[in-house]
């Protein structure tokens, strides 16, 4: 018996399905058509049969020969059409369910992904939903199986009763073997989609880190690592293999053993003149309709149970999560933002009742200026970046722009004012110019080429072969650490952000590149409030304002020369960089 939470997917299902039911109408009307041509050919077999050999009625036998071949090319059409239908109906509700997949993951906040494996998401988006387009040929069988059985059983009726008490003894026991083994192929079928999305993740990883991997030479353990969860993977299927491969075998050895009998039985009959030769024929034939339909419904059980474990994945592990980060629904956008931000007693945990990464932070910044934020790592620097384009809402506490709660506005319109330049640059595939036009896709090229020049990028571009047009990507040509971020640079400055967040933005690079970035940064600061996230203590000396976090607390701010007079945290992490007679050359310069 189905459980309580089998019915629920099954009506969210068919629900989802709903938009597509006249496709689906059209091919279950052509399925049901088809299956009842068949019973009717099938007892016109009879006639053929017996117009031939008793009644040698050759007119009759030409009659009945002409009409079960137009009933053949009935049932092709109809073949046809619930093949079409059907197909159309489950392809366009594949495409939806993974485009509505995709836009929910787009809706759900950061810490989703956080806590997630990226090959586990791509495996929903692609198996899982694969899984369940698949099951579309339940949809053909939960109607021609059916038709087929219990109009085969009513023909098997008329033609004889006796016949047909022999031939269904079977039945129950075939209906037991198709509930333990659907049962059982539920349980592997989640077991698989598991094995899968392992395979996938470390898939993902392998090639996101093939750089690393070369680096520490450990291809062999990494093909080592991919060969066991892929052998635990095909283990998963083979269990699958096993035991739907035994369904079928065990349906026809009790059908085998119900024809048999059915033959010498019938046989008899025929010499006791109860039955004539046509019968059995048609008997036979129908008899092995009946067995069909009943391997189809123990399959249907079966694909059914693969179905709702993909479905379950789909609908609970990503439909049914809902954002962390809620609009209200009367939330109105963001107006214009001058640029002063103001933190209030600030803090979070990525975890209720978890450890507190910031810890009643408060500070302001004035539009226009530069704060920077320093500590070591895990002090939470970037988590208190997140906090502004509203990627986290604080635990306690709140974040105000401009003397705005910015959890009362639309996030959209909060978002698009702030531009961000990150640690790691991605470039999505397509051409340069697309890159630096991501936030901006009506950007004229003009627009595009000031960014490029502002972000001392138009150079490098202007070289390449192909200049704005040229490909990146995976796809792409391979550009510098130092080119990437200058890219992303020119794609902020585009942007024409007020905020703007730089996540150790040069921490990666080397000098040369360094220099020029810096130049560009530079560039894009100017009058606009800046939150600098920064590993390197010689790129924030010039800031207004300097935070320094420890186990997520401030406990030092202020400009870089007062905390190096105040011979505290910064003053310490910046000797320990920068060394005791650079750190001195720059106190000295600054007097």
């Amino acid at each position: 018996m189905p459980t309580r939470d089998d019915r629920q997917l099954q009506r969210r299902l068919w629900r989802d399905l709903k938009p597509h039911l006249k496709y689906i109408a059209l091919g279950l009307i052509c399925a049901a058509g088809a299956q009842a041509i068949t019973l009717r050919i099938f007892a016109l077999t009879r006639d053929v049969v017996n117009a031939a050999q008793h009644y040698h009625d050759v007119s009759l036998l030409n009659r009945v020969s002409l009409i079960v071949i137009g009933a053949f090319l009935i049932k092709f059409v109809f073949a046809y059409g619930q093949t079409y239908y059907l197909s159309l109906a489950i392809n366009r509700f594949t495409m939806r369910l993974r485009e509505r997949v995709y836009e929910h993951l787009q809706s759900l906040s950061l810490s989703y992904f956080t806590h997630r494996r990226t090959g586990a998401l791509m495996s929903v988006l692609t198996n899982d939903i694969n899984a369940i387009s698949n099951g579309g040929t339940l949809l053909k069988d939960m109607v021609a199986a059916p038709i087929g059985l219990v109009g085969g059983l009513v023909w098997l009726f008329v033609i004889s009763w006796k016949l047909s008490l022999i031939a269904v003894v079977g039945v129950p026991l075939m209906a037991l073997i198709i509930r333990a083994i659907g049962k059982r192929m539920r349980q592997i079928g989640q077991q698989t989609q598991l094995r899968l999305e392992d395979v996938t993740a470390v898939l993902q990883e392998t090639i996101a880190g093939v750089r690393t991997i070369k680096a520490f030479a450990t291809e062999p353990m990494e093909i080592k690592r991919f060969k066991e969860r892929n052998y635990l993977s095909y283990r998963a299927m083979m269990d699958g293999v096993r035991t739907s491969a035994a369904l079928r075998p065990l349906i026809e050895l009790i059908g085998a053993g119900g024809i048999a009998f059915v033959l010498w039985y019938g046989g008899h009959q025929i010499v006791r003149g109860e039955l004539d030769f046509g019968g059995l024929s048609s008997f036979l034939l129908t008899l092995n309709l009946v067995a069909q339909s009943m391997q189809t419904l123990g399959s249907i059980n079966v694909t059914r149970q693969q179905v709702l474990a993909a479905a379950e994945r789909v609908y609970r592990e990503v439909l049914d999560v809902h954002p962390e980060v809620q609009e209200l629904p009367d939330a109105p956008p963001m107006p214009p933002i001058v640029g002063h931000v103001r933190f209030e007693n600030v803090s979070f945990a990525y975890h209720r009742g978890g450890r507190l990464v910031l810890d009643d932070i408060s500070f302001e910044m004035q539009p226009g200026t530069v704060v920077a934020v320093v500590g070591h790592s895990g002090a939470g620097k970037s988590t208190l970046a997140d906090l502004i384009p509203r990627f986290y809402d604080p635990t306690s506490g709140r974040v105000l722009i401009d003397g705005i709660d910015i959890r009362t506005v639309q996030i959209a319109s909060l978002r698009k004012q702030i531009g961000i330049v990150p640690q790691e640059t991605l470039l999505f595939g397509g051409t340069i110019r697309d890159n630096i036009a991501y936030a901006v896709p009506d950007a004229t090229d003009e627009q595009v080429i000031e960014a490029a020049k502002a972000a001392h990028a138009h150079e490098f571009i202007q070289r390449l072969e192909k200049g704005y047009e040229t490909l990146v990507g995976e796809r792409g040509v391979r550009l510098s650490g130092g080119e990437r971020q200058r890219i992303a640079i020119a794609r902020a400055i585009l942007k024409n952000p007020r905020i703007l967040i730089l996540d150790e933005a040069t921490s990666s690079l080397d000098t040369a590149s360094e220099a020029l970035v810096q130049q560009a940064l530079e560039e894009l600061m100017r009058g606009r409030t800046t939150l600098v996230i920064a590993h390197r203590l010689s790129t924030v000396v010039n800031a207004d304002q300097i935070l320094v976090l420890e186990h997520g607390r401030i406990v030092e701010q202020g400009t870089h020369q007062q905390l190096l007079a105040k011979g505290g945290v910064y003053a310490r992490l910046f000797r320990k960089q920068m060394g005791e007679q650079m750190a001195q050359e720059l106190v000295t310069q600054g007097e």
